[in-house]
């Protein structure tokens, strides 16, 4: 019997079990303890809908937030009575939203990424049902490593220049797919992936283009094309490259961190992943051939050489010993 996966610690709540006219103070107090302390005003008729699930990654934390039209307002009074000196990166993921703090009005819509800072008032406002994936960063830690980087006020970020898209897209794909499966296992590499992302967008300046923001994030935005185009038989260094618009021997000199070149990557990506796939319970009904197709492997006699001389036995006998 396989073992279910531990997730990492996580708080989740609901308002729908709350009657109607408790929901703001149950929210409110829920916020106060999980999240940050703030006062909410619910414009709905029927009252104030919201969910919310937090994540503990240790050196950062993860909000997923959604709920109908309301008004949240983190006052002076509240900066005192439960300080909080973070910096939080707030991608709208559904519907739109208004933010004020330090005489600034920003709206944002679905696919925007704002950064701000938790000890200064502000006024945040959702006109209709909306959802946003909350980064919180502990200023003091920013503050440790460059002071410069962190916000002097509100900031919408600007997307539009070469490499933009693809930033956006490369945050959005590693908060929504930690958030979808929480897993232990995989809390650091999330937490130092999301780290980087948003270090990057902090420090990234007006003049300088997303594809040259950090070699980080290019190194990571790389591994991400990599792992959905495995089952690719044609992914090579090549295509990587043109991906994150660099040259192969930069991207290379990038990987060299990892103690290999692009293209050893790619091959030790597809060894795993074929190797995960055999032991998963749920993919018992795949042929060997199957799993090898999928990871881009030519042939199964090729797979199931590689994978030996990997693991040290032959894909049927590593399926045997996880798949009871």
């Amino acid at each position: 019997m396989s073992s279910m996966p531990i997730t990492v610690p996580q708080c989740k709540v609901s308002t729908d079990l709350v009657p109607p006219h408790e929901r703001v103070g149950f929210w409110e107090a829920h916020n106060a303890s999980e999240l940050i302390g703030l006062r909410c005003t619910s414009y709905a008729g029927e009252g104030l809908e919201a969910t919310e699930r937090n994540f503990d990654l240790g050196s950062l934390r993860v909000a997923d937030v959604a709920g109908n039209e309301h008004v949240i307002e983190r006052t002076p009074a509240l900066l005192r009575r439960h300080p909080k000196n973070s910096v939080f990166i707030a991608m709208v993921v559904e519907g739109e939203a208004f933010f004020y703090q330090k005489g600034r009005c920003i709206t944002a819509q679905a696919g925007d990424v704002l950064a701000y800072r938790t000890s200064d008032p502000y006024l945040c406002g959702f006109s209709r049902r909306a959802r946003q994936f909350l980064v919180d960063l502990p200023a003091p830690l920013l503050l440790d490593e460059d002071a410069s980087i962190l916000p002097t006020g509100p900031t919408k970020f600007d997307f539009a220049r070469q490499g933009g898209q693809s930033f956006r897209a490369e945050l959005d794909r590693t908060l929504r797919n930690f958030i979808d499966r929480p897993l232990a296992r995989d809390a650091a590499k999330a937490a130092e992936r999301i780290s980087v992302l948003c270090r990057a967008l902090l420090t990234q300046s007006s003049g300088v283009g997303w594809s040259g923001a950090s070699s980080e994030v290019a190194r990571l935005c790389a591994e991400t094309y990599i792992a959905e185009h495995l089952a690719d038989a044609g992914l090579d260094a090549a295509a990587v490259a043109r991906h994150v618009c660099l040259s192969p021997r930069h991207l290379n000199r990038l990987f060299a961190g990892k103690g290999c070149t692009v293209t050893g990557w790619i091959w030790q990506c597809r060894l795993e992943t074929a190797q995960q796939m055999l032991a998963d319970p749920a993919r018992r009904r795949l042929t060997v051939g199957d799993v090898a197709f999928q990871c881009g492997f030519a042939s199964p006699a090729h797979f199931s050489s590689a994978f030996k001389a990997k693991f040290g036995q032959p894909p049927s006998q590593h399926r045997r010993g996880h798949c009871r």
